[in-house]
């Protein structure tokens, strides 16, 4: 599990993972346009990496001037929950503080700017059954679909956003 996790939460990783379920399927030819600012060998690597923890499978080849291409597509990029709540307990640690990592080097660096950077924390109480749950997550990945389809422009600047579930406390009766 923490090999998996290390994977899903490296930042290029996640970028490689992203635009794979954006598209659907990728190759790594294709992977690498998209990702001009960051080398082949380390594309490869996090390829290599991400297959191997289960997150991306090869779901076919094309032969390409004599050489075999793989195509890509998303696996499982969920770190499924253990039968024991004490690893549940780390897995859910290890996250948050990957998260408070990332806000300590925003905040000791000399251009932190939250107004400018539009952070926000919000929490929102809800209270569904899971088939409602189930389809709002699907509508919410539906939009972040749609934004992260839209080519960078040269003002674009790489955010972060978490959506975190979490115990809500007591049943609505």
């Amino acid at each position: 599990m923490d090999k998996k996790f290390k994977v899903l939460t490296d930042p290029v990783s996640n970028k490689i993972i992203q635009l794979i379920r954006v598209k659907g399927e990728m190759t790594v030819a294709e992977i690498i346009a998209e990702n001009t600012g960051i080398p082949r060998a380390t594309i490869y690597r996090r390829i290599d990496k991400m297959v191997e923890v289960g997150a991306i499978h090869v779901v076919s080849t094309n032969t390409v001037r004599g050489q075999v291409e793989k195509v890509y597509a998303i696996k499982d990029i969920f770190v499924h929950g253990s039968p024991s709540n004490e690893d549940n307990l780390k897995l859910t640690t290890m996250s948050l503080m990957s998260i408070l990592g990332q806000y300590e080097a925003y905040f000791q660096g000399k251009d932190a700017d939250v107004n400018r950077d539009k952070l926000f924390m919000v929490n929102y109480c809800i209270s569904l059954n899971d088939k409602d749950f189930s389809a709002m997550l699907g509508e919410m990945n539906k939009i972040v679909d749609k934004y992260q389809r839209k080519q960078g422009k040269e003002d674009a600047r790489i955010r972060s956003l978490y959506l975190l579930s979490a115990p809500g406390g007591e049943k609505n009766e």
